[in-house]
């Protein structure tokens, strides 16, 4: 199992980010509201062997702010208990509880089946030109706030 570039902990989801214009490959807990620019199941063999053979998205995307609380009013819109969304898309109910609480993020299947069972949109597309890129990499976080 992978431990976390940043905690050291052990990792199912890796989430690679971006800090300092150097990707990490991070813990769902690490990568909370930072850019995500990809995200790999390690749990199964056969998605961690087709991550290694498939291209870099060039598109980067961000959960939107509040992901919880969207996924939390949209439930209750719809009536919804956790209890019946979760087996709705055959997840645990303790999981569903941990993302609308925002304690974890969700897997991109997991955002995938929230979106469409809700229907909300969870993930954002960041743009990224190459002069902002730049000047993101001096305003973003150094690896020693992560640490310190």
């Amino acid at each position: 199992m992978e431990e976390c570039e940043l905690c050291g902990g052990k990792i199912d989801s890796v989430y690679g980010i971006n800090v300092e214009g150097v990707e990490l490959r991070v813990c769902s807990s690490c990568a909370r509201g930072k850019r995500i620019v990809y995200r790999e199941d390690r749990r199964s063999a056969k998605k961690e062997a087709a991550a290694r053979q498939a291209k870099p998205r060039k598109e980067e995307f961000e959960m939107v702010d509040n992901y919880g609380l969207k996924i939390r009013k949209a439930r209750e819109s719809m009536r919804l208990p956790l209890k019946v969304l979760a087996e709705l898309i055959n997840e645990k109910e303790s999981l569903l509880v941990r993302v609308e609480n925002e304690s974890t993020l969700p897997t991109e299947a997991l955002t995938r089946k929230l979106e469409k069972t809700l229907n909300i949109k969870l993930e954002q597309q960041v743009e990224i030109d190459e002069k902002n890129a730049r000047r993101d990499r001096k305003e973003s976080a150094t690896l020693g706030e992560f640490v310190g």
